[in-house]
Formats: structure tokens, C-alpha cells, sequence
């Protein structure tokens, strides 16, 4: 258990750095760049290079929240998405609605299906299934 906690705040300190100087990024693009020189960078009217900042930096700041990666990547590519579609001119509340929808849903199926897979192994839906807990606990290893 000591481990664990242990490892959470190692990569939490690595997480904080990185968003930090992320989003120190973004504030000196905003602060220091014209919006015109970014528009049309890569694909045209798409601000890419600001995309790109905002996306890491909310993927590194919903890392820290959720700590999951995996998660913290959906979520991200979900808002990506949305305010791409607005700077298109595409993002109405109509689609934001579906892109939260959609998130939501995979966010229960992947709490039923991983709830559905400790129950199968004979594990607490709340724990992550480690070694080491059932070593803890007394349990016998398979």
C-alpha cells in the first residue's frame, strides 16, 4: 500500500510540471503571439499550434484530476473536438450535448465492464485488483 502511494506522488509531482510549463506555454502564446500569424499554420483557418498547446494542457491538467491517462485522453480529444468545431463554426450546444453523451456513455460502460471483470475474479469492484492488496489482505495469489 506504502508502494503505492508512494509511486501516486511521484508521478503527481511529474504531472504538475508538465501542466505548469503547458500552460505557461499557452500563456505566452497568448500574450506574446498575433492571432493571424497561427490561423492558417498547418490547415487553414484552423489554429492548429494553439490547438495543439490547449490540447496537451488540458490533457495534462485532467491527468492530474483523474490520474489516468487513458481517461484523461478521451476527455481531451472530446473537448479537441468540440472547440474545433466551433472555430469551424460547426460547435453548437446540440453537439456539445452528443460529445458529453458520448463521453459519459463510454465512461459507464468502462466502470460496468471493469466492475463486471473483478466480479468474475472474486475482487472488490473498488480496488484495482493488485497483488500486493491481497497479499495484504491474506489472500492467495492464482
Amino acid at each position: 500500500m506504502e508502494i503505492n502511494n508512494r509511486r501516486k506522488k511521484k508521478r503527481y509531482g511529474w504531472l504538475i510540471f508538465f501542466a505548469t510549463l503547458n500552460w505557461l506555454a499557452i500563456a505566452l502564446v497568448i500574450w506574446k503571439v498575433d492571432p493571424e500569424t497561427i490561423k492558417d499554420f498547418i490547415l487553414p483557418g484552423s489554429y492548429m499550434p494553439m490547438t495543439i498547446l490547449v490540447m496537451g494542457g488540458v490533457f495534462w491538467l485532467l491527468s492530474i484530476l483523474f490520474l489516468s491517462a487513458a481517461r484523461a485522453l478521451w476527455w481531451t480529444m472530446g473537448l479537441t473536438i468540440f472547440l474545433e468545431l466551433r472555430i469551424f463554426g460547426l460547435g453548437t450546444p446540440i453537439n456539445g450535448l452528443m460529445i458529453l453523451g458520448l463521453l459519459m456513455s463510454w465512461e459507464l460502460y468502462a466502470y460496468k465492464s471493469r466492475a463486471q471483470k473483478s466480479k468474475e475474479k472474486g475482487m472488490d469492484p473498488g480496488s484495482l485488483g493488485d497483488t500486493r492488496d491481497r497479499q495484504v489482505r491474506g489472500d492467495e495469489i492464482i
